[in-house]
């Protein structure tokens, strides 16, 4: 890539980040995610728990004709 120049990029972003404040806002985020992380795992658990049995043709989902 002939031509093009790379250089140091500075900024003053992090830093004023770090002075804002931490706000409701915030906790709701962290808090609605962690929530639909646990019932993620949840959902992972009973689908794990539960295929056996549904792949059992005596109990499970099977299409009769």
């Amino acid at each position: 890539m002939a031509g093009v120049e790379t250089g140091r990029i500075t900024t003053d972003i992090p830093a004023r980040m770090d002075r804002l404040p931490w706000a409701r806002w915030h906790w709701m985020v962290v808090v609605g995610l962690g929530t639909v992380w646990i019932l993620d795992g949840v959902e992972v658990t009973i689908v794990g728990s539960l295929s056996d049995a549904l792949k059992d043709p005596t109990n499970g989902l099977v299409v009769r004709r």
